[in-house]
């Protein structure tokens, strides 16, 4: 299966699940997260390319700004969400995961929550090649007339654990702090090369030329951690 429909899959099945329990126990939270993580993941073999060709190499431990939307019956232990990070360590590398996880609270009570859990789903990177290219890479440059890009995609799992700490309350919204410890697998395609443009009236459509042969194909996995807000709303 496609990673795009395995991600459609599970959103469904997460989000069909989080609806019928909502339905049972006629309330729920719903919360917002916002943050920062770090992970250990990297491709070693892009980085001695990027360096070769004399492009910003991807730090070791990237950082990347994160949104999720989540859901919890009032009466259930499960938290169900959708989550989309983005990197911001390194200007010519767009990179994000979207994701959406299923998580049971170990500890729950008002103020403060512990869960373990997954999210799964679809993570992409894409470099832009605007400086210096191999020699068969700047031909296609030269026929296209476009900047080139790299850009590889794959399925993404990331188990882990979760606490939140709700200190401040108002009213039905209640404001803490979050934090998340787990480890990334990323399960890569192979680069592709080619370039974006508007075609087809679509900004941004990405035209594959080849899959080059100064390339690999690289699984990355590691820890991450990530520390953000957190504003839960109490829904009746």
């Amino acid at each position: 299966m496609k990673v795009r429909g395995f991600l459609v899959l599970a959103l469904l099945i997460l989000y069909g699940s989080a609806f019928s329990q909502t339905q049972k126990d006629t309330s729920f939270s719903l919360l917002f997260n916002t943050g920062m993580s770090f992970t250990h993941a990297r491709d070693a073999h892009i980085n001695r390319w990027l360096e070769k060709y004399g492009y910003p190499r991807i730090p070791d431990i990237p950082s990347s700004y994160n949104f999720e939307i989540a859901a919890m019956p009032a009466a259930s232990r499960m938290l169900y969400g959708v989550r989309l990070s983005t990197i911001n360590s390194v200007n010519n590398l767009s990179s994000f995961n979207f994701l959406a996880g299923a998580y049971y609270a170990v500890v729950k009570n008002r103020s403060f929550l512990v869960f373990a859990g997954s999210s799964v789903g679809m993570h992409r990177d894409i470099i832009m090649l605007n400086g210096q290219l191999p020699a068969e890479y700047q031909q296609l440059a030269n026929q296209y007339h476009y900047t080139l890009a790299l850009r590889r995609t794959g399925l993404c799992i990331q188990p882990g654990a979760r606490i939140y700490w709700y200190p401040i309350r108002v009213s039905n919204l209640q404001i803490g702090v979050t934090s998340t410890l787990g480890y990334e697998m990323d399960f890569n395609s192979h680069w592709r090369l080619g370039y974006y443009s508007n075609n087809h009236g679509k900004y941004g459509h990405f035209t594959e030329l080849r899959k080059p042969t100064d390339q690999q194909k690289v699984s990355e996995h590691g820890f991450i951690y990530s520390a953000g807000l957190s504003f839960r709303f109490n829904l009746h």
